[in-house]
This record gives structure tokens, C-alpha cells and sequence, in this order.
């Protein structure tokens, strides 16, 4: 949803931003009645399934930090541990695409804020007990990105290095984690969504599922010059 500067305002344009509001306050009350079919219908076991909603944030750091480094790397290997398959076939493509003699550099410096939880969806499969869960959480940091080619048949360290500026990064992750049979699995990353602007935030939403999802779930790795 916007934010800051971006929220329509309140005495230049007052009737988009009570449509803002609204669309918040019906957003949060259909969240907490996702949360308690998930907690309470899911599955009548003891104890409950928690949401956890105070650890995604550091899992959603670490798993960005995994992410970004193992792209840069190429290392295909561990993002097919963190990542889900649509996401990982858009990263392997990448990956392949890239020049035989060209590496990339990625350098977290450091978070700039703490994480923040924006929003969830779940949606209950029809298997008992089997529910899709997705979470988005705003990551802002400080990174740079170089590319580093090499010049010839000499190592790397022989090589022409093209990086750009260290720049501020805000991003929004999603994370998606299942619950099948009864059974949570790992939180993985699902891709990178975008703030949503007044004009679209009252589009429909397509509910979590294993298919489509009303994200863009390919990450925008900054680009060296």
C-alpha cells in the first residue's frame, strides 16, 4: 500500500485517501480471519500452529542476504534450498545467460532499518490439515553490485571490474511457507513485490495458492554500469 509521501492527502484529496483507509481497515479485518481459520480450522491438534510473525522478520534478512549471494555467485545449488520453482527457474535462466568470463559481486553493507512486516495471505488447501502462507516484509539497506570480467585466460584478480556506487535498496520480499498435513515446512522466498499505488491497491487479488500469485516474484538485482 503507499506510504509516506505517496498516501493521497487527507485535505487535498480526501475522498481517495478515505478509500485508502477503508481498503486498509478491510484488508486487516480479512487478514485476521485468514489467521484464525489458520490457527483454529486447520487442524485439531494441540498446541495451535503459531504465526510467528516476530521471527520472520531476521528470516526474511538471512534468506535475502542467502538469496542476492548465491545469485551473484551463481551458486544454483543453495538457491534451489531457499527459493520456490518458480522463482529458481527465473534465477537458473539468469544465471545461464550470463558471459562465460563474467562474475558478479554482491556486497550487503548493511541493513539501514529493521525489518517490517506489511501484510499476509493464506489460503487452506483442500488436503486436511495443508495450508499456503505468504508473508511480505520491507528489507531497506545500503549494497553494491560489481561485475567483474575477465581479460583473458588469467585468473580474476587480472580481470576488468565494472561496480557502481554503494546505493540505498529498498525492497519488498515475499516469503512463502506450507503447512502440509499438519507438518510446517521451512520458510523459502517466493519473489520480490512492489508498493502498491491507490489506482490498484482496489484491483482483485488472486488468493496464495500453488499457482499464480499477485506478485512479481523476480528480484530486481541492482545492475553495475
Amino acid at each position: 500500500m503507499p506510504t509516506g509521501s505517496k498516501k493521497p492527502s487527507m485535505f487535498t484529496d480526501f475522498r481517495r485517501r478515505m478509500k485508502l483507509e477503508w481498503f486498509r481497515m478491510k484488508k486487516r479485518i480479512e487478514e485476521k480471519q485468514m489467521v484464525y481459520g489458520y490457527k483454529f480450522s486447520l487442524t485439531e491438534k494441540k498446541p495451535r500452529p503459531k504465526m510467528g510473525l516476530r521471527r520472520v522478520g531476521p528470516i526474511a534478512q538471512a534468506l535475502y542476504r542467502q538469496m542476492y549471494t548465491a545469485f551473484a555467485d551463481g551458486d544454483a545449488a543453495t538457491l534451489s534450498t531457499i527459493c520456490t520453482e518458480g522463482l529458481l527457474s527465473s534465477f537458473k535462466a539468469r544465471i545461464a545467460a550470463r558471459p562465460h568470463n563474467e562474475q558478479m559481486r554482491w556486497t550487503l553493507h548493511r541493513f539501514t532499518r529493521g525489518p517490517k512486516f506489511v501484510s499476509q495471505r493464506i489460503a487452506i488447501l483442500p488436503l486436511r490439515g495443508s495450508a499456503v502462507r505468504q508473508v511480505i516484509v520491507r528489507l531497506r539497506s545500503r549494497q553494491t553490485l560489481a561485475r567483474v570480467a575477465s581479460n583473458g585466460p588469467g585468473p580474476m584478480e587480472d580481470a576488468t571490474k565494472q561496480s557502481e556506487d554503494e546505493k540505498a535498496v529498498s525492497e519488498y520480499l515475499v516469503l512463502q511457507q506450507r503447512m502440509w498435513k499438519g507438518e510446517e515446512e521451512p520458510w523459502m522466498i517466493w519473489g520480490i513485490t512492489e508498493e502498491s499505488d491507490i489506482d490498484t491497491i482496489c484491483q482483485p487479488q488472486i488468493t496464495p495458492t500453488t499457482g499464480q500469485r499477485p506478485v512479481n516474484n523476480r528480484p530486481q538485482l541492482a545492475t553495475a554500469k
